[in-house]
């Protein structure tokens, strides 16, 4: 914090390990957790969250499936991460951390999601208990296209949405119960339609379609009033309010996520939507076509601090940045520092306390941006140096690979 040093360079410091007291799965409290479904209470253990200003989670014990992680449906890792924790990061402001806890989704099941995200007409037939086939609710994606084939109607007719995300934050109710409170819903869309069709001679083929981002948009918004439908018909989910929010994933070889672009909140008991509220948000690679042509300034001060670091090891370094923009305002900057050559630790000290330094002295974005800088080598992480802004001088840490 401001006042004090919140981590100095530390040329001897070799390995940093946090530990936090009670947070381990072993060593936290338990809870009684109550399941809207059927009023029965179960236990789950309650993990203190980093911070004040993070949840505090529920953890299910047992064999309780936890339901609410993505199994499927964004085709990179960075989507993945970007929609659980930017979907938790806005649900803050509806389902504050003080007064709400948060559990992964527990009411969703896979049916409920696939029931969402199957073809208009493709949707698989089911059985009852007597053996009759049971009418499914119509798919949300798009009816196969016109063309000779599968491959060619499948392209002719991209899918939209690829995946729904459910979340849970819990209140502490009498007799020191939890009970649901409130659903954050995130709806996750496709800008590149890409698929794997089997044609009739059992071939694979690779389908890719970019989408046009506001067709996209536009199809979000005009089907989510369907997806509340299919969610208030779940067993505990009848009441709860909602937070539901549109996500557009980047293209599957992205190397930086998508963003989310709208929100909106259902009350208690509603299964209306009546307004939106747009959000803009931006990812962005440096350097990267993007990052010239809508943030050229913030690309000369990523080149510059590339060309500080490279007079370090001119011929070994590559540095890859990504940048969270949010109304056109750079808030966070990710960068990687690749050494493409082993070296010994000492060495490695060495670079980290310079980087450090180019940090804190000549760093050319403002302090109000949190930066986070890996260095590695190869796939190896050899050190952390962060700063955000409440700190003076940037926290380092080397680790002992």
């Amino acid at each position: 914090m401001k006042g004090k040093k919140a981590a100095a360079v530390l040329s001897v410091l070799i390995s940093i390990q946090l530990v936090v007291a009670g947070c381990g799965f072993g060593g936290s409290d338990q809870s009684k957790v109550v399941d809207q479904k059927n009023g029965k209470t179960k236990t789950a253990q309650l993990v203190p969250g980093a911070s004040d200003k993070e949840y505090t989670s529920l953890r299910p014990l047992g064999n309780d499936r936890v339901r609410g992680y993505i199994q499927y449906g964004a085709k990179n890792q960075a989507d993945s991460d970007q929609l659980e924790t930017g979907l938790m990061q806005m649900s803050k402001d509806v389902f504050s951390p003080d007064n709400y806890v948060f559990q992964s989704g527990q009411y969703l099941k896979e049916d409920d999601i696939n029931g969402i995200l199957y073809r208009r007409g493709q949707e698989p037939r089911k059985l009852n208990d007597q053996g009759k086939k049971i009418k499914p609710l119509p798919g949300l994606n798009p009816a196969l296209g016109k063309g000779k084939n599968k491959v060619e109607q499948s392209r002719n007719s991209p899918k939209m949405i690829n995946y729904v995300l459910e979340q849970d934050y819990l209140k502490k109710g009498s007799g020191g119960k939890y009970t649901l409170s409130g659903v954050s819903i995130a709806i996750s869309l496709n800008s590149v339609y890409a698929d794997k069709i089997m044609d009739n001679k059992k071939m694979i083929h690779n389908v890719n379609v970019p989408l046009k981002a506001s067709d996209v948009q536009a199809w979000g918004k005009a089907h989510a009033p369907q997806i509340i439908q299919r969610i208030r018909s779940v067993e505990g989910l009848e009441k709860v309010p909602i937070f539901l929010a549109l996500y557009m994933t980047a293209a599957p070889d992205s190397l930086v996520s998508g963003d989310f672009f709208a929100h909106t909140e259902i009350p208690q008991g509603s299964s209306s939507i009546n307004k939106w509220t747009n959000v803009n948000e931006d990812h962005v690679l440096f350097p990267s076509s993007q990052a010239s042509s809508k943030y050229k300034a913030d690309l000369d001060k990523f080149n510059v601090f590339v060309d500080d670091i490279k007079s370090y090891y001119p011929d070994y370094v590559d540095v890859i940045g990504k940048g969270f923009y949010r109304d056109k305002k750079l808030q966070d900057l990710t960068l990687t520092v690749n050494l493409d050559k082993f070296r010994d630790k000492t060495e490695i000290i060495g670079f980290t306390n310079y980087i450090a330094s180019v940090l804190n002295t000549r760093f050319r974005f403002p302090r109000t941006v949190s930066v986070h800088i890996y260095l590695t080598t190869g796939d190896v992480q050899e050190a952390l140096i962060e700063r955000t802004p409440d700190m003076d001088d940037a926290y380092v840490s080397v680790y002992n690979n």
